[in-house]
């Protein structure tokens, strides 16, 4: 992917490390910061640096949080391996669980990549091998898996949003 010559990159670096200390009560305060934003919206210019810096191991679980947001906009062959990348880190006890869960299913923009990319080949295997995973405790987790799997899921949520003013 080409950089737009007129895109001016932030330091990602510097930007999560200042975010070391943040609480996130609501979605809005990330949207409300301008930073915050423009990695979102080119998140493919970023995607790298997030994979850096979640490699290197020091974070915080808000950290972690701010980067699953931040990396809404990616395809979905580069958010699974985001999520393999979390997957990993959570095997490695690095992240808690519901870490993991918020990366296969962020509250946030209600964008879903892996649950309405279900028949995808990729999402398939990071959602069997968390399935198959024996560490993953949550019982509501596990049972919801089968269900991104089916596509019910998706088929859900989107009725829900429809109903709901949602788009």
């Amino acid at each position: 992917m080409k950089l737009d010559p007129h895109y001016h990159k932030i330091d990602f670096a510097s930007f999560i490390d200042k975010r070391k200390n943040d609480t996130l009560d609501f979605y809005e305060a990330l949207l409300a910061d301008k930073a915050f934003v423009n990695i979102m919206e080119h998140g493919e210019f970023y995607r790298n640096d997030v994979m850096t810096f979640l490699d290197k191991g020091n974070f915080n679980n808000m950290q972690v949080a701010i980067c699953i947001c931040a990396m809404q906009n990616l395809n979905v062959d580069d958010y699974v391996k985001l999520c393999n990348l979390i997957l990993s880190l959570y095997n490695d006890n690095k992240l808690p669980e519901g870490i993991l869960q918020d990366a296969i299913s962020p509250e946030f923009l209600r964008k879903r990549i892996i649950i309405n990319n279900y028949n995808n080949p990729r999402v398939i295997n990071l959602l069997k091998s968390i399935e198959n995973n024996k560490k993953v405790s949550n019982k509501d987790f596990r049972k919801w898996l089968p269900d991104i799997l089916s596509g019910k899921s998706s088929k859900e949520l989107k009725e829900f949003d429809e109903n709901n003013g949602s788009d």
